[in-house]
């Protein structure tokens, strides 16, 4: 996620035009985690079911989750990893131009990951405990202390950590249980939810060097091609960028649509080959992720012509001033599922089947980018990202 959100610098648009779209996914992804009396939950990522499987017909549901499962699920976590890399090496490379050793480009990138933690960790067990930035922390710091290694080893690394992320993936296969992720989030009081959720928290936060097991590939891959700078200037790769791009998404569409007809009803696998689909998809979707950023490039490149994107261009403007504040957006995300969601607050999540899902996870993201949109106008950075970057040059600037 993005960390510095610092408006008016000359940032290239792609990447945070990716991460702003790509909070949509991850909005109409965790959405299903606050569903807490919508009906039987199942599938690969816990969506409230359709109800067409017991009669073969299908419903806006049955779409909505086969569509998901093609084009969502799966997907926005690792391109978000692999931007995480791509943005390491990028900073590597700024602080190299401004004459830092290598020792202090990696001292600059250890303190910025390092104070990413606490901010994760906050946001685990006081909102939301499918935080994702601790993970991402760790991650960071790891590839602050391989920031110099060859980028053939990188590519190793990454094809090598390729096998933990099928094996993640099939593993999803066996936690296919019907119940809901974090049940803390559907607490009746709100007493009970904060304790809850801070038991919850907690365990994420100790578990976040696992979950770094499946997205540090991306995270490797995202930092070897940085050294490209395939996002900032697509077109000389323009052919072999839209080949790969469509092989990934290609392979991710089928994968996911496997899933999908799990998830639906319409297949039943038995478990070792349903551990195989799972597996596929795991990577190949990753690989549809990544695909996205690739095709957002080439796009920006065309429409932009390297320069940022302005008003005029206001769909692309719009999702870069998200993006330039990904961190805080994502937080954002749960402090507006807190209101909407629990039994407590709202309740919203009540009764809420997969298209309604989709349209609140979608109003929720609609939100935080209504906001990025007035802070980009008003010449403000994100509060999380304010925060973010005093803490990790408080030391910076009083040495």
């Amino acid at each position: 996620m993005s960390g510095t959100g610092a408006p008016g610098s000359r940032r290239v648009p792609a990447p945070d035009v990716a991460r702003g779209l790509m909070l949509w996914v991850i909005a109409v992804a965790n959405v299903t985690v606050w569903l807490w009396d919508a009906g039987p939950l199942g599938g690969l990522r816990d969506r409230p079911l359709g109800t067409g499987a017991s009669t073969g017909a299908w419903t806006a549901d049955d779409a909505v989750n086969l569509a998901l499962s093609a084009l969502v699920d799966g997907r926005g976590f690792p391109l978000f990893s692999f931007l995480v890399g791509y943005g390491v090496g990028q900073l590597a490379a700024r602080e190299a131009a401004r004459g830092a050793d290598p020792p202090a480009v990696r001292s600059v990138l250890l303190r910025r990951y390092a104070w990413l933690a606490p901010i994760g960790a906050a946001h685990a067990v006081l909102l939301f405990p499918g935080d994702i930035v601790t993970a991402y922390a760790v991650g960071g710091v790891l590839l602050a202390l391989l920031v110099h290694d060859s980028t053939r080893l990188l590519l190793a690394l990454a094809g090598a950590g390729t096998v933990l992320t099928a094996l993640y993936g099939a593993a999803s296969a066996v936690a296919v249980d019907g119940r809901t992720a974090f049940p803390g989030l559907h607490a009746p009081t709100a007493a009970e939810h904060l304790a809850a959720t801070v038991a919850e928290g907690l365990g994420v936060v100790a578990y976040a060097p696992l979950q770094l097991l499946g997205l540090l590939p991306m995270m490797l891959l995202g930092l070897a091609l940085s050294r490209t700078r395939v996002l900032e200037r697509p077109a000389p790769h323009r052919r072999t960028v839209l080949l790969v791009a469509a092989a990934s998404v290609g392979a991710g569409l089928l994968t996911g649509t496997g899933t999908g007809l799990f998830t639906t009803g319409r297949i039943d696998p038995a478990p070792g080959p349903l551990a195989l689909l799972t597996a596929a998809d795991a990577v190949t979707g990753a690989a549809q992720g990544i695909a996205y950023a690739l095709l957002i490039a080439v796009v920006c490149d065309r429409v932009l012509h390297g320069a940022p994107a302005g008003p005029a261009h206001p769909v692309l403007w719009a999702l870069q001033a998200l993006g330039r504040r990904s961190l805080s957006g994502y937080l954002a995300q749960s402090v507006l599922f807190t209101v909407l969601m629990p039994p407590w607050a709202l309740g919203l999540g009540e009764d809420l089947g997969p298209v309604d899902a989709l349209l609140a996870g979608t109003c929720v993201w609609l939100l935080t980018l209504l906001a990025a949109v007035l802070l980009e106008h008003r010449g403000r950075p994100g509060p999380a990202e304010t925060l973010h970057r005093r803490l990790h040059l408080a030391r910076r600037v009083g040495s």
